[in-house]
């Protein structure tokens, strides 16, 4: 009986130790969260103030090269400013703290919204639009629609700020085969830009994929790149 008695002492307590350090990751993977919220936060502030300084910079007379300067400054604020809300909605989104409210969804119908809602920004960048949507057919998923949105919201930030030079995007809707296409004719994901700039966003677009179990297949080379969504 001393040796069950020892035993179950012993499993006892290997529960307890268990239970603390799941308790202990909680409380470490809790405190993460609220320090990345309050960095993005906090450094809103300096961001927003290097701007101002720049607006203002570029209403004194400075040569070419430092209007160049300060032009490549301002991309650099707002593509970190980019970067620190692609890592908050990450970090809120693996907290469980973007709701998500999966119901029968018409993919045409949303595909078509999200083009409408960005054609006037590729308008602006200067890249010609090409658009296969079907408008007597359509195929639905049982998805997120705000979840999804903000996956193709990625997918057409990427076009623009990594494949933009191609002027160039293409955008289908396979009704057949229920999968949803978009092509660019950029530099290709094995370019730098592309590579160390689309990390945080792309990752927050697959996590979205995989919780509505779809997924998203890459094919790139240098004469561009494309993105198949469809079911896993």
């Amino acid at each position: 009986m001393d040796e069950i008695d020892q035993l179950g002492d012993s499993f006892n307590w290997m529960i307890q130790q268990l239970q603390d350090s799941r308790k202990r990751e909680a409380e470490e993977e809790l405190l993460r969260h609220r320090l990345i919220a309050n960095l993005s936060h906090d450094l809103r502030t300096p961001l927003t103030i290097l701007r101002g300084h720049v607006t203002k910079l570029n209403k004194e007379p400075i040569s070419l090269e430092g209007q160049d300067s300060l032009t490549e400054i301002n991309h650099t604020i707002t593509r970190v400013g980019d970067l620190m809300d692609d890592l908050l909605s990450y970090t809120l989104l693996t907290a469980g703290k973007y709701p998500f409210e999966p119901a029968p969804t018409d993919m045409v119908r949303l595909v078509r919204a999200s083009v409408a809602a960005w054609y006037p920004v590729f308008e602006e960048n200067e890249i010609q639009l090409e658009v296969d949507l079907p408008s007597e057919k359509t195929f639905y998923w049982r998805i997120d629609p705000k979840w999804m949105t903000r996956v193709l919201d990625n997918v057409f930030q990427n076009i623009l700020r990594h494949a933009a030079e191609g002027r160039y995007a293409n955008i289908v809707a396979d009704v057949e085969q229920e999968r949803i296409i978009v092509a660019d004719r950029g530099p290709g994901m094995d370019n730098s830009s592309y590579e160390h700039g689309a990390g945080m966003g792309l990752s927050t677009a697959i996590y979205m994929l995989n919780q509505m179990k779809l997924n998203a297949d890459f094919a790139s080379n240098v004469n561009g790149t494309s993105v198949t969504i469809g079911r896993a």
